[in-house]
């Protein structure tokens, strides 16, 4: 979205022709690396824009989904955020990362160990977002078709898990994920934190919604767990 972009760096200017042609270079790997899509590093905006403060993340209402927040009360943490949209889900959670390292590539193992443990299928696949693990899980009546996807920051992995119809129709799907995505900021904070931790959120102030609702998915209520490395 456009209100995203990042800031390329300003022309300096010079009266030397290598110093022109060096900024020049800079300039125009500047640009080729701006990013286009979300989600956004806090780094990486001028002004977080008019959204629903989560803590850790700040996320857009967009019309055609309800929000709800998967909570463990007995821990006191929210767990996640969920759109609701009907016929799919899309929850959101955020975990801590190391400063150089993508975490995607490293957990997808352990998210597909904890899917075959739940009595899942499973395969990994190219898709419009890199590598994603789609999956099958039991439920109640029937399968649930999920799939589990990772995006990495600057010390922060978003990890969605789509769910419904989303799950199978990945031009819809991926249209759906992509709008939430490009209007999703990650506020990591300086906290120091193991990696592959989740990142709890904290319920916004919304009126008089019933704080004891929690989102009901054919999903575990953390999905499948990322293994903390101390």
């Amino acid at each position: 979205m456009g209100f995203f972009s990042r800031f390329s760096k300003k022309n300096q200017g010079s009266d030397e022709n290598e110093e022109q042609v060096a900024l020049e270079s800079e300039t125009s790997e500047s640009i080729e690396t701006v990013k286009k899509h979300g989600p956004w590093d806090e780094s990486e905006i001028a002004d977080i824009p008019n959204l629903i403060d989560a803590g850790a993340l700040h996320i857009p209402d967009v019309d055609n989904a309800t929000i709800q927040f998967s909570v463990d009360y007995e821990q006191e943490v929210v767990l996640g955020v969920v759109y609701d949209y009907g016929d799919s889900a899309i929850q959101i959670q955020v975990f801590a990362a190391p400063k150089s390292a993508n975490l995607w590539d490293e957990i997808r193992g352990d998210v597909i160990t904890s899917v075959a443990q739940q009595g899942g299928r499973f395969s990994e696949d190219e898709g419009d977002f890199g590598t994603e693990i789609r999956a099958v899980m039991p439920a109640e009546h029937g399968a649930t078709p999920v799939r589990f996807l990772g995006f990495d920051g600057p010390r922060w992995l978003l990890r969605v898990a789509v769910t419904g119809k989303a799950a199978v129709d990945f031009e819809n799907g991926n249209a759906l994920i992509q709008n939430l995505l490009d209007q999703i900021v990650v506020v990591r904070g300086q906290v120091p934190k193991p990696p592959r931790e989740l990142i709890s959120l904290t319920l916004p102030h919304l009126g008089e919604a019933d704080e004891e609702e929690e989102a009901s998915l054919d999903l575990p209520q953390r999905g499948p767990e990322i293994k903390e490395v101390h």
